[in-house]
C-alpha cells in the first residue's frame, strides 16, 4: 500500500507523463474578418490565405462573394493597406470579432 508521498509521487508521475505526450497549441489575438471579394479574386484569395496561414471559415456566393477569415492582426493591416495592389483586391471588409486564433 501507498503511503501520501508515495501516493503524491505517482500522481506527479502520472500528470507529468500526459504532459509529456500532449501536443500544445499557441493561441494569439487575431480577427474573424468578413472579405468582400470580386468573384475573379477568389482563387487569388485561398492561395494567398493558404501561404499566409489564414483560415477561411465560410464563403457565401452572393453578388460579390464574402470570406469569413481567421487572422493575425498583422495580416489584416496586410490586406487593408496593399488594398490596390493585386492579388488582393479587397471590396470592404468588416471586423467581425476580436478573438483567440492559433498562431
Amino acid at each position: 500500500m501507498l503511503g501520501t508521498g508515495g501516493l503524491l509521487r505517482a500522481y506527479v508521475d502520472s500528470t507529468s507523463k500526459a504532459l509529456e505526450k500532449t501536443d500544445y497549441i499557441e493561441k494569439i489575438i487575431g480577427y474573424k474578418v468578413k472579405l468582400c471579394i470580386e468573384y475573379d479574386k477568389l482563387q487569388e484569395l485561398k492561395y494567398y490565405a493558404n501561404k499566409s496561414n489564414l483560415k477561411i471559415i465560410n464563403i457565401e456566393y452572393l453578388e460579390n462573394i464574402e470570406v469569413i477569415v481567421e487572422m493575425q492582426k498583422e495580416k489584416l493591416n496586410e490586406i487593408t493597406n496593399n488594398n490596390n495592389k493585386k492579388p488582393l483586391k479587397i471590396l470592404k471588409y468588416d471586423i467581425l470579432e476580436e478573438k483567440y486564433i492559433d498562431k
